[in-house]
């Protein structure tokens, strides 16, 4: 698959999805909150959100979570692709 075919690919994952505004605030206050935090500590607590997402989800939807993060390659540059390939490492989902 060429890398313009797996970007299309990509973007039709996303199509329908329409933030709320509930979401945004949520994403936003997140991207706030983290300003000021190290990578390491960033790290730590994408661990931690994972256990809760992973025990108050079904196995179904933390997959999708996955899948997802996974569709978004073709999109990312070359550093965006060593932190997400480490954050699947760190949480055995490599």
């Amino acid at each position: 698959m060429k890398k313009d075919d797996k970007v299309k690919k990509a973007m039709e994952e996303f199509e329908g999805f329409k933030p709320s505004e509930e979401q945004i605030e949520l994403i936003e206050g997140l991207a706030n909150s983290y300003s000021d935090k190290s990578e390491e500590d960033i790290f730590v607590e994408i661990i931690r959100v994972n256990e809760e997402m992973e025990s108050e989800m079904s196995p179904e939807e933390y997959e999708e979570i996955f899948e997802k993060l996974n569709s978004i390659r073709p999109l990312l540059n070359e550093e965006q692709l060593k932190k997400l390939d480490r954050i699947l490492y760190i949480l055995g989902k490599d």
